[in-house]
């Protein structure tokens, strides 16, 4: 069993080396960035899962997350909606997520594989 997990600097090197190969990195985004990015991530998943060991089998659901926040943060038109060319109108997707970020929203579509790794909460 105890090859299944993999500590949780294992896992953001795990995620950030994986989100960089799916990315086909340019060089635009530094180690730091992804570093970030993979370490809230993990600390989300663990925090979820009540887990001190990450399980191999998220790497790949995590990273195709990172890999959307790398490329959701890097669009400079994320939040817009539409635009009109002749006198200029901008309308701004703000209103098409009820609540909490879209970092939250893509969290949720992978809460059913975190739920086969989670433990019950509050029991030592």
């Amino acid at each position: 069993m105890a090859g299944k997990f993999i500590s949780s600097d294992e896992a953001e090197t795990a995620l950030v080396e994986t989100a960089k190969t799916l990315l086909q990195e340019d060089g635009t985004w530094n180690d730091a960035q992804y570093g970030i990015y993979a370490a809230k991530l993990v600390s989300d998943v663990l925090d979820y899962c009540h887990r001190d060991d990450f399980p191999k089998g998220l790497v790949y659901a995590c990273a195709d997350l990172l890999v959307k926040r790398v490329s959701d943060t890097s669009d400079d038109t994320k939040g817009l909606k539409s635009i009109k060319m002749d006198d200029t109108q901008f309308d701004f997707a703000h209103g098409d997520i009820a609540a909490g970020t879209q970092a939250d929203a893509d969290f949720e579509t992978i809460r059913p594989k975190l739920n086969l790794y989670r433990k019950i909460g509050g029991w030592s």
